[in-house]
């Protein structure tokens, strides 16, 4: 007995659509508590298991399309080459700042028992081997983009040749092959404070080089209340136009696989300027004008190889990865695993810039700046501490933030673990961490009197007095009393919690995993997993 894929969905096809569904097929003859079983994986990590029951043809029929809808997204901020922007102030090209094509691989089986009453007894859907779901259906690519309000999204049979670029088009605007990821017409009538953009299919679709979307370039042509032609504009789909993955006007994309992976998502979806707010280009006394992509290669191509990378002169910490993360369009909330194991969150308040390192690539939301990953490198260039007491002279650090609006970063070397810690101290408050190194920090800085124990196992940091302003702040904000709050994370998991400012300002903040902090909240705003401690007025 084996399983078998009867149907499946094209390998790259939207979220936003009818369903991504399996149909399987195994022998289900004479056996008792039959059941297909299934494992659902999303860029290498499995996110899904369970059962279905057959259908009365003895087949498997298994939609994951409301379970993918959550890990695709379709974001507000896209990259103009490296430049962070509003996706609809495109102009020219931009990518998406967040993946917005994830792989996906389904692993099945099939379980019964032998009797009526029997036990079940799985098997891996590979012969009669015992096990857990493991007949691939091999890597498929899904995504959201702006597909669901295209009508063709819609089919019961999807045909994703629309909407690839596989060398000229046809004439316009008769041509039903290239289409954007929008039911969106081709001719435009001018309004001039309009923005929009329109999204379309690029580069590697599908693994086994069957599908390769080539829109080398985009023309737009403008015309007069006469239909006259006045001028047209072209703009090639490379990095520095805002698209990619080609380099050079020259370059092809069959070439790119060394530089660029096929089964790499970053460049699938890509927008292109279409409103009259993003054509600074457009000429006075434009009536109307078309957007059209073109993809014009034909011939065969060698490909090209990747620039050798330079060996990094810092020691990389093994296994991790150093991001940078920096927020200019508001506050971001950050989730990463530590190096070693562990979760870690921090909020960043708007115009911060954090680093950390992490195992997995982190989840972020909120709004941000720009987001770079790299080589992990030591928050000091020394060795890092053995476990040993001795080699570790513990000292107590008052860690203060006196700006009223944003947040500053502290990193530091824990007593106890040795491990380097990276948090925020939000506005107007203060922490006391005990540290082997001289902490790294943007906030004010003072060695504590006393000494912290070598191996003190102290949560740090430590809540301390929020620190006097010049002039000190009023106890109360229109009529609202304004208190330190001591806020305490559970000791298994961080905290993000909220408060509003003596200000009147929403403000969201991480408490890593049992540590402290203080923040001057209005009465009765703090909001956190364990009970705030209410202390002096503010």
């Amino acid at each position: 007995m084996s399983i078998s894929i009867l149907q499946s969905p094209q390998e790259f096809q939207p979220v936003l659509e009818n369903g991504l569904f399996f149909v399987v097929s195994a022998d289900t003859t004479n056996t008792y508590k039959f059941r297909y079983t299934f494992a659902l994986s999303v860029d290498g990590q499995e996110v899904f298991a369970g059962k279905s029951t057959p259908n009365p043809e003895d087949l498997g029929v298994i939609d994951f399309s409301r379970i993918l809808k959550n890990y695709t997204t379709n974001n507000i901020v896209s990259y103009w080459d490296t430049t962070p922007i509003y996706t609809y102030q495109t102009v020219g090209f931009s990518r998406p700042s967040l993946n917005e094509v994830i792989n996906y691989e389904v692993k099945f089986g099939y379980e019964f028992s032998d009797s009526a009453t029997g036990s079940v007894t799985g098997f891996t859907g590979i012969g009669v081997d015992v096990g857990l779901p493991s007949y691939s259906s091999g890597v498929y690519k899904t995504f959201s983009s702006t597909m669901g309000v295209n009508g063709n999204a819609n089919e019961q049979d999807f045909d994703i040749e629309k909407f690839v670029m596989t060398g000229w088009t046809g004439s316009f605007p008769v041509s039903n092959d290239g289409l954007f990821l929008t039911n969106s017409p081709r001719i435009r009538n001018v309004e001039s404070d309009d923005y929009y953009t329109l999204a379309f299919t690029n580069y590697f679709l599908e693994d086994d080089f069957n599908i390769i979307s080539e829109p080398y370039y985009v023309e737009y042509k403008f015309y007069d209340t006469d239909g006259l032609l006045l001028t047209a504009t072209t703009m090639d789909n490379i990095i520095s136009n805002g698209g990619g993955p080609r380099t050079s006007g020259c370059d092809v994309y069959p070439a790119y696989y060394l530089i660029e992976p096929r089964t790499a998502t970053t460049y699938n979806t890509l927008y292109v300027g279409a409103g009259p707010m993003n054509l600074p280009f457009m000429p006075a006394g434009t009536s109307y004008y078309t957007v059209q992509l073109f993809g014009e290669f034909t011939g065969s191509t060698s490909p090209i190889q990747p620039t050798p990378t330079p060996t990094p002169s810092s020691t990389p910490t093994l296994g991790c990865t150093g991001y940078t993360v920096t927020t200019t369009l508001g506050s971001a909330t950050i989730l990463w695993t530590e190096c070693g194991g562990g979760s870690t969150g921090v909020s960043i308040p708007e115009g911060v810039t954090y680093y950390f390192c992490s195992e997995v690539y982190p989840r972020v939301t909120g709004n941000i700046f720009s987001i770079s990953g790299g080589t992990c490198i030591s928050a000091t260039p020394t060795p890092t501490p053995t476990p040993s007491p001795t080699n570790c002279n513990c000292t107590a650090y008052d860690i203060i933030n006196t700006d009223p609006e944003a947040g500053c970063t502290v990193t530091y070397t824990d007593c106890t673990t040795r491990a380097t810690v990276n948090f925020i101290v939000p506005p107007l408050s203060s922490s006391q961490i005990c540290s082997c190194t001289t902490p790294i920090t943007s906030c004010t800085s003072s060695t504590s009197a006393g000494a912290c124990p070598g191996t003190s196992a102290t949560p740090t940091p430590t809540p301390t007095k929020t620190p006097t302003q010049t002039p000190t702040p009023s106890s109360t904000t229109g009529g609202i009393a304004c208190y330190e709050y001591t806020v305490t994370a559970p000791s298994d998991e961080p905290d993000l919690f909220s408060y509003i400012t003596c200000a009147g300002v929403e403000t969201e903040f991480f408490v890593n995993r049992g540590q402290s902090t203080v923040v001057c909240a209005q009465e009765g705003s703090v909001v956190s997993t364990l009970p705030p401690v209410q202390g002096s007025s503010c």
